[in-house]
């Protein structure tokens, strides 16, 4: 495509998201404006939206040197060395303590006091920053903890990432390669989404996720985790995750229906007009020597099946 072909596009592009904040009573934020202008570019032509959107990509590279994760693991890789090598001294100090034995120093009429004192007090100092060294190790580890437990949120729900969530799955199926585990995966879809965002705007449905991530912790419990699913895919905006770990069919299927009723039966209201949300989900199970990619993968297929299979209900999908 012609550079200022593609220009022109992006002016368009850039009027039209503008009208559409503006009809839908949107403020023109930048956070806003990214979401509409993205939403946009997919109704557009395939050869426009997948040359701005490579654009795109390429700006962000451009932008962000590493990902946040290969940050977290160049940090982890840090601190390991820096630990190592302070494990390192103190069993070099613990060495030559035993080989260097001061007392003795002391009372050989032959060494200088002076140099005793001098070996002491290197001794001490050198002990003394090691015990530091392993303070900090200690603390540095505890922050980066925090950090990395932070990182994998999803800024507006509060809820866990897709990240988070095959971390989790990674460490479940380690018991699962020869067997079905007791482990059903439900992903739930707002149902008129992407109506609902034309007509309201992008402010209220953060409200409608945010009211999706509180409806799904008010219903499920605690010991079954709940995700964001925020995979960068057309139409997954409105995907949320529940794994049902140690749990049946029946189990999983009367959890997820709670949540289906209870978000049908409440009533959001915005500048005096009712929001009807209704939610739909599907439900696949563990297979014996599944791998956390083979696992999402099923899960995600269903999302393409349930307009298909009826909105506003809750569907085990076990093929």
């Amino acid at each position: 495509m012609v550079l200022s072909d593609l220009e022109e596009n992006v002016k368009r592009i850039s009027r039209e998201t503008l009208e559409l904040l503006e009809k839908t009573n949107t403020p023109a934020l930048p956070c806003y404006y990214s979401k509409a202008f993205a939403d946009l570019v997919k109704k557009c032509d395939k050869e426009i939206a997948e040359e701005i959107s490579k654009r795109a990509e390429q700006l962000e590279i451009l932008t962000v040197n590493k990902s946040l994760e290969e940050s977290i693991y160049f940090a982890h890789s840090s601190l390991r060395e820096y630990s190592e090598t302070t494990i390192k001294l103190r069993e070099i100090m613990s060495s030559q303590g035993a080989t260097l034995d001061l007392a003795t120093l002391e009372s050989d009429q032959l060494v200088p006091v002076s140099i005793v004192d001098e070996l002491r007090a290197q001794y001490i100092g050198l002990t003394s920053e090691i015990k530091k060294a392993e303070s900090t190790i200690l603390k540095l580890e505890n922050d980066l903890e925090k950090i990395e437990m932070n990182s994998f949120v999803d800024p507006l729900t509060r809820l866990r990432t897709s990240t988070f969530l095959r971390r989790h799955l990674e460490q479940i199926l380690e018991a699962g390669h020869n067997r079905n585990l007791d482990l059903w995966i439900a992903m739930f879809t707002i149902d008129n989404y992407e109506q609902l965002k034309d007509h309201f705007g992008y402010v209220v449905m953060e409200k409608v996720l945010l009211f999706m991530a509180k409806s799904l912790q008010a219903t499920i419990r605690s010991d079954n985790r709940i995700y964001r699913y925020d995979e960068k895919k057309q139409g997954y905006e409105s995907i949320f995750c529940v794994v049902f770990n140690r749990m049946d069919k029946q189990g999983a299927y009367v959890a997820s229906g709670r949540v289906r009723s209870r978000v049908e039966a409440s009533k959001l209201v915005y500048a005096d007009q009712v929001v009807n949300v209704t939610i739909s989900a599907a439900i696949v199970p563990h297979r014996a020597a599944d791998t956390v990619d083979l696992l999402c993968r099923r899960a995600e297929n269903t999302l393409d099946l349930l307009p298909k299979l009826g909105t506003n209900a809750i569907h085990v999908i076990e093929d």
